[in-house]
């Protein structure tokens, strides 16, 4: 119920604006004194009383404002407030700028009078001032009196005197001057919609609305836009109204204009077209056609309608509404780029931002001329700041602009539009004011609009399968790459950087059928290769095959060329080989290289040759069968036998490859090693330059190998060369494919590239020269560069030096030792000053003389400070080998033996100052009468006796003789500490004392005790209150009732409430609130809460309730949801404008017209209303068949025929004709090259000498020839060849045959060759037969083992080890093997703390505590623990016992630990330092081999040796 109420009550307005609007005119200002209250319309007769608040304006203007001051403002210079001097005169101070009062003067007759008063125009002599109000008599002695006429921008603010009018003595409208105006709302019950579209010209047409009373209710005009639909939605009441239509020039609307007046409820008012073309039967209008006035007069009546919905009508926007009519400027949208191509786009996205340019606040009124313009506020404060980011597109008509910078707020004339700084070009945006762009002047024209592109594109190339492809890119640029060649994977001609197949994965030799050979032609061309052809004639002379010279014009010089023709076997066949200038493929002559020739099947070579063959070659052979004989051998790559020729494997195949470096030198040698171990993979470096040095002009490279591409490689104009590393492995060939399309094959021959391995070695290169070996492109010649890359072996040569990195001298590339090391250079002869120097500052001795021995020590004490300083010394010692410290220190003291502190050491007393004489007293400080400048006690002291030495104190100590401050004076009191009056400082008792009476001593307490002088704490206050428990007000801490209790009533205490009880006073919560309404249940408004009807109900009338529906109720109050709408329309099916949705017929159908509706076909129906797809559009071009540009698609010429001009249209061409637009071919092209028959390079089809000329200079040109000429540039054949070898006939390898010697003699030295001999001497190459025989053994004669007759040390030696070597005592060593009678079998002392004691089982000990009270005091069981050698090993003693220093266990078989933090270094027993450490704890030797090691231990500066076991 209470919803259908809420209904009723959101209906209720549109109830209200539906009414009938009544005008009511008169007097509609409030403030006069005939105001109409019911008045919606003023009619100019409002009267006013004098002095009523008002605007005055010289120019008699006058406008009613608030307030009762006025203010005169004279232009922009002063402004202030004036003052009324009487009814009709008022006068304003000017201020100090002037010095002067301006008055004013309302006349009688409705005039106005002005003057000023001022130090020149006061004929009273009155002081001007402002605290001097001019007088009437002063201002009517200065006024000049008449009709006032100062300027427009004069102007006053006041009180206004005006005609008066009676509202019963008091000014009208006076008691409403604090009351706010109540607001008039205007509605309307009715409303049309006028569409006017112009014609071609528009500023022609005007027109008028107007009603009965020929009141001009809107009007148009002023159009500038031709073919434009204007529209204007305008409210009105209903009823008759009057349109009038203008034409200024007379022949009314024209070429398709055409009004429309309508609405939703009269259907189509008004409707006028003009003639779409000349003749047409549609009337027009003007004076031609005998209307008058050049106008179109129409009458219609409007019935009331509601006014149709607004909202969006924008379909781009986001909330567009299809079902309203009028735009309410409601449209939202999403701003953003909506090309798809762009990087930016924004699927969301449903326009560009765009928006009016707004005028700013008073000036650029009508266009900005300056960098910058202005914006709509509201639209840039609304969540679009991003829109205006710096560098963002901008256009203004035409212009494209970039967004430099964003000014908000204005302080200016601008305000309130934000002004949007733009610049030319995008690198100029950079948010800075101060950098702009010269002259820039935006000429935006205020209600234009602006609109912004905020798309970014990406170009690049947009096809996938080009070998540049940009995923990101959305604008192709025309950049793509695309590689021709062969991509299947399959096959062997793959290529993996092709992005398209070109055919070429079925090349290769070809495949002959049964009973026919494939014989190969391949030639070498020279660099003449147009003179060069071949033929292939079978025995009885048929042409098997014929290349005729030219044939080869277009191939670049030094190619290599193939051809392959199937041939029966057993053929014989003539091989013929032609030149048409004589000299066959003899390149060489003139300054290029010689071609050649090979003929040749699988299995025989047929014809071969090269060079000079002069005009005719021939060769007979016969083309055989190839037969698979076998080549046996080892098959297997896997082997060191294996054949990589062999077709057969026959068994050979015996001896694995164990790869490695076989190279002995190297550093790396491995022995078992039986194959050379290569590098499978390296960097190589691909480099490209250019023979012109301006780069390759679009040309590019790609590098292949396998599945594996790099590229493409390109060399840009201002780059001399580009390095690029390619990781390449050695088991793949490695192509190279050059590529040169278009207008870069022009300069192609100028490309190099070279592919260089780490060693320098070039695999592969091509166009090394660009007129002997220019390089190749595949795609003009299917040719691809092959090679294999070298990576080399896996040897590291061996590089001597110190490899110790903690030397002085370690050589980091070093990897074998040359014993060079050293670690302390400098001066390292004890005899002069840098050798202790050195000591001093490092603590140790130089092992490295660095030549740092310069100035011969002085010993003596070098110490300033010493009582014997030699300042001469220069190493602070004795002598050498002795450094000992030679100073004495200055001992200060007295020297005379007569003085009481003579010193007998001392060695200096500043003569006799530091002497003190005997002096005799009392020297005990202690004493009464100590003398603290005695230094020799006399006996005379006397002791110090301390008390109270005052006679009248009451502890006074007669013999006392120092008083310590202990008198007590006498003190006299109650000493009773129980007594009330007791005295804690009295010492003195004076029978004062009183009796303790204890109580409650207040007054005010209901136990008060007058006799008590102590209180107890008992007093208990009196408290007043009610003390009946039942009562509302009860007290409980009340003692004493005062008589106050008041009963409780309970009730409901809410005066407003139903069952309110005026004598409760104890609230029950049973208020019933009043709850006033309609207590009706079956009203329209029964308020179910309510329990006070007010006689409000409203009986309940069903029904549609909108006044604009079809079944409308004007008595419903309810709406019954059964309201029928009007839809208008056309309900004819067959019309072009059906609207299935409309139910009342509006006469709008419009019938289907069928023909081209485009205006600029060349058949264009005008009458047509639907397309039918039948328009020719007109094609402009030259429709003569005859000129070069004729287009065959041209419907219509257009003057553009040009005539054929056949010539040279080549611009390089020798015979260029600037006038030709058809080439005739017969250019004649520049062949640059020199032109002298005697130069070495000689070009004979070269036209133009372009200065290379070189001359011809015979000689050796082998430049590895011993008599080779660096300036020979023609071989003269007398080169002789260098025989490098020793030319010295006394070495061991003397060559006869050598010319040059290469260092390689040998000198004789003899000694034992036998590499198994003792005396083996590796350096002999002649046998001395001096040879001893190896005897393997022990040759250290203090090892245990020594043998006398070995020669050769095995290694074996064993150290002697003394020690006990009875495993039963406790100070049993392991590892000795010489006992030395050492061996204790007592666990006491003698061995000193940590010494083991042996118990029976082989893995325990005893060992003593390192606690010495076990060994000094009394024995106990703690002194010892148990020591589990099984798990812990052996624990080291070291030599000496350094700090309890212990190293265990040992034997050990993983870590060594430390007990402190150690230097410590192990060496195996052949002396090899295996590892080294420095401060640490701990040691893993995991890694060892089993064995004994050494320990080298530094700590403080001191080396301690010992050994242990690695198990």
């Amino acid at each position: 119920m209470k919803k259908l109420l809420q209904l009723i009550l959101l209906f209720l307005p549109l109830l209200a604006f539906t009414q009938d609007y009544e005008e009511i005119i008169g007097c509609a200002d409030t403030e006069a004194c005939n105001y109409t209250e019911d008045a919606n319309i003023d009619d100019g007769s409002c009267l006013y009383n004098p002095f009523i608040n008002a605007a005055i304006l010289f120019d008699g203007f006058s406008k009613q404002i608030e307030g009762t001051t006025f203010t005169h403002s004279y232009g922009t210079q002063a402004q202030s407030e004036g003052i009324w001097i009487s009814d009709d005169i008022f006068a304003i101070w000017m201020g100090e700028w002037s010095g002067m009062w301006w008055i004013g003067v309302f006349n009688e007759d409705d005039t106005y009078s002005a003057n000023v008063i001022s130090e020149e125009n006061n004929p009273l002599g009155m002081p001007v001032s402002e605290e001097v109000v001019p007088t009437i008599d002063n201002i009517l002695e200065t006024l000049e009196y008449g009709v006032g006429t100062p300027s427009m921008d004069q102007y006053w603010f006041g009180d206004l005197p005006t005609e008066a009018c009676d509202c019963d003595g008091t000014p009208c409208g006076a008691e409403d001057d604090e009351e706010e105006e109540e607001e008039v709302i205007v509605t309307y019950d009715s409303w049309i919609n006028i569409d006017l579209n112009t014609d071609d010209w528009p500023e022609e047409t005007s027109w008028e609305l107007l009603d009965t009373n020929q009141v001009v209710i809107a009007s148009g005009g002023d159009y500038d836009q031709d073919q434009t639909l204007y529209s204007e939605f305008i409210e009105l009441n209903s009823g008759e109204y009057y349109y009038l239509l203008f034409d200024s020039y007379g022949d009314g609307l024209w070429t398709g204009g055409y009004v429309e007046i309508t609405n939703a409820c009269d259907s189509v008012l008004f409707f006028h077209e003009g003639p779409f073309q000349e003749g047409a039967t549609i009337e027009n209008f003007g004076s031609e056609y005998g209307y008058p006035d050049n106008e179109l007069e129409a009458t219609f009546l409007i019935s009331p309608c509601a006014l149709p919905p607004a909202g969006c009508t924008d379909e781009e926007a986001n909330n567009y509404d299809p079902n309203v009519f009028t735009d309410d400027g409601s449209c939202e949208y999403n701003y953003g780029c909506t090309n798809e191509l762009a990087s930016n786009y924004d699927s969301l996205a449903t326009v560009f931002p765009s928006g009016p340019i707004i005028p700013g606040g008073s000036c650029n009124l009508t266009v900005w001329t300056q960098n910058y313009f202005g914006v709509d506020p509201d639209f840039y404060f609304n969540g679009n700041q991003d829109i205006f980011e710096v560098g963002n597109k901008l256009y203004i008509g035409e212009s494209t602009f970039y967004v430099d910078f964003v000014a908000e707020v204005q302080g200016n004339c601008n305000a309130p539009a934000v002004l949007i700084y733009v610049v030319f070009q995008q690198a100029e945006a950079d948010g800075n004011l101060g950098t702009f762009s010269p002259g820039l002047n935006v000429n935006a024209v205020v209600g234009d609009y602006w609109y912004m592109d905020p798309c970014t594109f990406i170009y690049g190339c947009t096809d996938p399968n080009a070998l540049n492809y940009n995923p990101e890119a959305g604008v192709n640029d025309n950049s793509c790459i695309n590689i021709p060649g062969c991509t299947d994977s399959t096959s062997a001609l793959y290529n993996p950087a092709a992005t398209f197949d070109d055919g070429s994965c079925d090349g290769g030799d070809i495949s002959c059928s049964s009973g026919k050979t494939v014989v190969t032609v391949e030639i070498t061309l020279d660099q003449y290769t147009n003179e060069t052809g071949w033929a292939i004639y079978d025995g009885g002379g048929t042409i098997i095959e014929f290349i005729e010279p030219g044939t080869y014009n277009d191939t670049p010089a030094y190619s290599i060329v193939e051809k392959q023709v199937c041939i029966d076997n057993g053929t014989p066949i003539l091989f013929v080989m032609t030149d048409t200038y004589g000299d066959g493929l003899a390149g060489s002559i003139w300054g290029g290289v010689d071609g050649s020739w090979i003929v040749y099947t699988p299995c025989d070579t047929l014809s071969t040759g090269g060079g000079n063959f002069g005009p005719i070659f021939q060769q007979t052979a016969t083309v055989q069968e190839c037969t698979d004989d076998a080549i046996l051998g080892c098959t297997d790559s896997e082997y060191t036998e294996y054949n990589a020729y062999a077709t057969s494997d026959d068994g050979t195949c015996l001896t694995p490859n164990v790869y490695g470096c076989v190279e002995e030198d190297a550093f790396n040698y491995d022995e078992t090693a039986t194959s050379m171990l290569y590098t499978p993979s390296c960097n190589n470096t691909l480099t490209l330059q250019d023979w012109g040095d301006n780069g390759w002009a679009g040309s590019f490279l790609v590098v292949t190998q396998g599945d594996n591409w790099w590229g493409p490689f390109t060399l840009e104009s201002d780059q001399l060369q580009l390095d690029t590393v390619l990781d390449l492995n050695t088991s793949e060939m490695v192509n190279t494919y050059f590529y040169s399309f278009g207008n870069s094959q022009q300069t192609a021959e100028q490309c190099k590239f070279e592919i260089t391995n780490p060693v320098g070695l070039v695999i592969s290169s091509g166009g090394t020269n660009p007129y002997t070996n220019p390089i190749l492109s595949y795609n003009q010649y299917d040719f691809k560069y092959q090679a294999e890359a070298k990576c080399g072996d896996s040897c590291i040569p061996k590089v001597y030096g110190c490899s110790d990195d903690e030397a002085v001298n370690f050589n980091l590339l070093a990897n074998t030792t040359d014993n060079s090391c050293y670690y302390n250079p400098g001066c390292d002869n004890e005899a002069y000053t840098e050798y202790y120097t050195y000591f001093d500052e490092n603590g140790i001795v130089a092992d490295e003389d660095d030549g740092s021995c310069t100035e011969f020590a002085i010993f003596g004490c070098m110490n300033e400070d010493m009582f014997n300083f030699d300042f001469t010394a220069t190493v602070n010692g004795t002598a050498i080998g002795d450094l000992t410290d030679p100073c004495e220190m200055y001992v200060l003291g007295c020297t005379d033996g007569t003085a009481f502190n003579y010193n007998e050491l001392a060695n200096l007393d500043f003569d006799g100052l530091l002497c003190t004489p005997f002096i005799n007293g009392c020297m005990d400080i202690e004493a009464l009468n100590y003398d603290e400048e005695a230094n020799t006690d006399n006996g005379s002291c006397i002791e110090i006796v301390n008390g109270c030495t005052d006679s009248t104190a009451l502890n006074y100590n007669s013999e006392a003789n120092v008083d310590d401050n202990t008198c007590t004076p006498f003190i006299y009191g109650c000493m009773d500490s129980s007594a009330f009056n007791y005295d804690s400082e009295a010492n003195t008792d004076n029978e004062s004392c009183i009796e303790i009476v204890s109580g409650c001593t207040n007054t005010l307490s209901v136990n008060y005790n007058a006799d008590a002088n102590t209180d107890d704490g008992s007093c208990v206050l009196i408290v007043y209150g009610c003390m009946d428990e039942t009562a509302l007000n009860y007290n409980e801490d009340a003692n004493t009732d005062n008589e106050s209790c008041i009963a409780i009533i309970e009730g409901c205490t809410d005066s407003n409430a139903l069952n309110y009880n005026d004598l409760a006073n104890v609230e029950n919560f049973t208020c019933i609130p009043v709850v006033n309404g309609c207590m009706d249940s079956t009203a329209l408004n029964y308020d179910i809460d309510a329990n006070v009807d007010n006689g409000s109900c409203i009986e309940i009338i069903t029904g549609c309730t909108d006044s604009t529906a079809l079944n409308y109720n004007d008595l419903a109050n309810l709406d019954d949801f059964s309201c029928i709408a009007y839809i208008y329309g056309c309900t004819d099916e067959t019309a072009l404008n059906y609207n299935d949705l409309a139910n009342t017929d509006n006469d709008s159908c419009i019938p289907f017209i069928y023909g081209c509706t485009n205006q600029n076909a060349l058949n264009y129906d005008s009458t047509a209303n639907t397309d039918d797809f039948s328009c020719i559009l007109p094609i402009y071009g030259c429709m003569d068949e005859t000129a070069t540009n004729y287009d065959v698609n041209a419907n219509v010429d257009n003057d553009s025929c040009i005539p054929f001009i056949y010539g040279c249209t080549n611009p390089i061409g020798l015979n260029y004709d600037e006038l030709a637009n058809t080439d005739d071919f017969s250019c004649v092209l520049p062949i640059y090259g020199c032109m002298n028959i005697d130069a070495l390079n000689y070009d004979e089809l070269a036209n133009v000498d372009n200065g290379t000329c070189i001359e011809i200079i015979e000689g050796c040109t082998d430049p590895t020839a011993l008599n080779y000429n660096e300036l020979a540039n023609v071989d003269d054949f007398s080169c002789i060849a260098f025989i490098y070898g020793c030319t010295d006939s006394t070495a061991l390898n003397y060559n006869d045959l050598a010319n040059t010697d290469n260092g390689t003699c040998i000198e004789y030295v003899y000694g034992c060759t036998d590499p198994t001999a003792f005396n083996y001497n590796v350096d002999a190459n002649t046998e001395d037969f001096s040879c001893i025989e190896i005897i393997i053994g022990c040759t250290d004669e203090d090892a245990i083992n020594y043998d006398p007759l070995a020669n050769t040390n095995s290694g074996g030696c064993i150290d002697v080890l003394i020690g006990c070597t009875d495993i039963n005592a406790f100070n049993y060593i392991q590892t000795a093997n010489t006992d030395d009678g050492s061996c204790e079998y007592d666990a006491g002392c003698s061995g000193g703390p940590g010494e083991p004691y042996w118990l029976p089982n082989e893995c325990f000990a005893w060992v003593i505590s390192i606690d010495s009270n076990c060994c000094e005091g009394e024995w106990d069981d703690y002194c010892i623990e148990l020591y589990n050698y099984c798990d812990l090993g052996w624990p080291i003693e070291l030599e000496e016992n350094i700090n309890g220093i212990s190293i265990y266990p040992n034997p050990a078989t993983d870590i060594l630990n430390i007990s402190k933090e150690i230097d410590i270094k192990i060496y195996d027993m052949l002396g090899n330092l295996v590892i080294s450490k420095k401060r640490t704890k701990q040691i893993d030797i995991t890694n060892l081999p089993s064995g004994i090691y050494n320990l080298n231990i530094i700590y403080n500066n001191k080396t301690i040796n010992n050994k242990f076991i690695k198990q």
